[in-house]
């Protein structure tokens, strides 16, 4: 259970990553079409900025122990 509470705000943190990055390519060449509707591309870009804070915060909270 303790691998699995260490391991999820890791993954959380590079599957944002990869979200902020299809963002920002998709900023570059729309005709890629990662990401079509732009209410969509604003959700996701807070989802993934409120992801990656959030497992920050989670992970620097369990470092103290």
């Amino acid at each position: 259970m303790k691998f699995i509470e260490r391991i999820i705000p890791h993954i959380s943190i590079i599957l944002s990553g990869m979200l902020l990055v299809f963002f920002v390519i998709d900023r570059f060449n729309q005709k890629m079409g990662f990401m079509e509707d732009d209410t969509t591309k604003i959700m996701i870009l807070a989802l993934s900025i409120s992801s990656i804070m959030t497992s920050i915060l989670f992970i620097r909270s369990r470092n103290k122990y």
